[in-house]
């Protein structure tokens, strides 16, 4: 008890530390591999939003997403409210683009948002089943 008296400053001084460093990954969302998304996806109930544009969405997409282009996503985002208590998970081409949008969906208050980890790159080259 006397270690923690004596060392309270250095204690809290480490705490926020650690939660400076964990904060960009809390405020994000949680990056999940293929196998992962897959698992979620199988379980039902999961919103898959793509986030690419129109072209790259017709081109080919994760069956059942629903496509709402980056730069539509904050004057849409109102329609995806139905969603918000179940997984989301974010596509976009490459993985790079998703981190913003995750952080759109979280301030808009869904809480179980998830990043496909490499997107559709990394999708399409593990052969996993496309649509059109």
């Amino acid at each position: 008890m006397n270690f923690i008296r004596d060392n309270i400053f250095l204690i809290c001084v480490a705490l926020y530390c650690i939660g400076a460093l964990a904060w960009p990954y809390i405020r994000k969302g949680a990056k999940i591999t293929n196998s992962q998304a897959t698992k979620i996806i199988n379980k039902g109930k999961t919103a898959i939003i793509d986030i690419r544009d129109q072209k790259q969405y017709q081109a080919g997409h994760i069956l059942n997403a629903i496509h709402v282009p980056f730069s539509n996503l904050e004057q849409r985002v109102s329609k995806l409210e139905k969603f918000k208590g179940q997984p989301v998970i974010i596509v976009d081409e490459s993985g790079k683009e998703s981190d913003k949008a995750a952080a759109i969906l979280k301030k808009e208050g869904f809480s179980q948002v998830n990043i496909l980890k490499g997107g559709m790159s990394s999708w399409v080259g593990e052969g996993l089943p496309v649509t059109k």
